[in-house]
């Protein structure tokens, strides 16, 4: 038998993340799998969506080629 899904609402997943809560945290509350909040958050193209954690710092990312 084929898994059900159920719709997200994505205003509510918006307005959460808006809060300043995480994806992990905004999964926990709705009761789905942080991957339905990720695609929820990239259909609606909001920053941030991409990790939990703070972007690195782009100066540790590239060697010195001096």
């Amino acid at each position: 038998m084929a898994k059900s899904f159920r719709k997200l609402d994505p205003l509510k997943v918006r307005k959460l993340k808006q809060q300043g809560l995480t994806n992990t945290q905004i999964a926990q509350r709705l009761g789905v799998t942080q991957g339905a909040i990720y695609h929820v958050l990239r259909k609606l193209d909001v920053p941030g969506t991409e990790s939990n954690e703070p972007l690195p710092d782009p100066s540790r990312l590239t060697p010195d080629l001096l």
